[in-house]
């Protein structure tokens, strides 16, 4: 790498880690803060609660890494400006597009392993956080996945619960199938159940039937239109089981939304997640493309604090952006591809605009 180009992508590093740092640091302090007290209430142990912040950060580094990439970049620019080191640039013949690359190739480069962290590792810390949160602190009782196709729930200690979809915000699951063992482990009733609604401080079940199974061996049935069931769990014990997307790998939520399309759910809000989960680790490069040319403008007294500002303004478009897109997509009015990618496709469109304008 020439030498130019060797102090501005080192430069570039110094100040990106420095921005990454500060971020993590004040939206883990933040989160600390407002849970604290609730964790020590919980009883929380020293031990649980470290672990439990520390798993978030992984999360926490994938969100902030977008602001942070446009303050660094608006930044140096901006430090440059005012040193004129983009005048010497200039004078010399440079041309800013060649000086400015080795930002670009690093904004995309971490764009690749941050989408490739948010397909598998990043879901798997944000769940094992919320296992912390709701199983080791909350005292929730344990919950089994075997992927997340399947979701298996213990229910005292005799009895398991099989859950198709969770809607914790409706209290209903659905396809629900129940298993009663006995002491002994053996199998005692199968109950099957289309959906259970919680109503009036008590599970519903609707639409299935019972299997008895006796220790001779023979089994009765029973078909049900409405019975209730002998749950222990409260229906905000299953906020802790909603399927949370962002908790899924790619691989996982891709299987999960086979199943549902398959047995005929509405998949809309899960196909514009799956998409989400490859388009939004892009914005890293997108936003610093952005940032590029509002960095290169000439003015000696633009540095720190008006980087900070732009970044804000830039990013606050973005995610409005991106965020009703997602909604206009989850509610169906718009493909989930495009959904997806609206915010991505607007900024880059008006990057690549603005990037090759730049006067040499």
């Amino acid at each position: 790498m020439p030498i130019l180009l060797k102090y501005i992508f080192q430069e570039y590093i110094k100040i990106l880690l420095l921005c990454l740092a500060m971020l993590v640091l004040v939206y883990i302090t933040i989160d600390f803060f407002s849970k604290i007290g609730r964790l020590i209430q919980e009883d929380a142990s020293f031990r649980l609660i470290l672990l439990y912040f520390g798993l978030k950060i992984p999360k926490t580094v994938f969100d902030v890494a977008p602001i942070a990439m446009l303050v660094s970049t608006l930044i140096l620019l901006g430090l440059q400006s005012r040193h004129n080191e983009i005048v010497a640039l200039k004078s010399n013949g440079v041309s800013l597009l060649y000086a400015t690359s080795p930002i670009l190739i690093f904004a995309f480069t971490l764009s690749l392993l941050l989408g490739l962290g948010n397909l598998s590792f990043i879901p798997f810390t944000k769940q094992k956080a919320d296992f912390v949160r709701f199983v080791k602190i909350k005292k929730y009782q344990e919950q089994v996945y075997y992927g997340q196709s399947q979701l298996w729930v213990r229910d005292g200690r005799r009895t398991f619960l099989n859950i198709g979809l969770v809607d914790p915000i409706n209290r209903v699951l659905h396809d629900v199938t129940l298993y009663k063992l006995r002491d002994d482990f053996t199998l005692q009733e199968r109950i099957r159940a289309k959906r259970v609604r919680y109503e009036n401080g008590a599970w519903i079940m609707y639409q299935g039937r019972i299997l008895d199974f006796s220790r001779d061996g023979k089994m009765t049935e029973n078909v049900f239109e409405k019975q209730t069931a002998t749950f222990q769990r409260k229906p905000q014990e299953f906020k802790g089981l909603d399927i949370d997307t962002d908790k899924m790998k790619f691989d996982e939520l891709k299987k999960y939304i086979t199943r549902l399309d398959k047995d005929g759910y509405d998949v809309k809000r899960y196909r514009v997640d799956l998409y989400n989960k490859v388009s939004l680790p892009l914005v890293n490069f997108v936003m610093t493309l952005v940032a590029i040319p509002f960095g290169l403008v000439e003015t000696r007294s633009r540095g720190v604090a008006r980087g900070v500002g732009i970044s804000l303004l830039i990013a606050s478009c973005y995610w409005i952006i991106h965020s009703i897109a997602l909604s206009l997509g989850h509610a169906g009015l718009i493909p989930p591809l495009l959904a997806s990618g609206l915010a991505n496709l607007l900024f880059l469109a008006i990057g690549v605009y603005l990037y090759l304008g730049i006067r040499q």
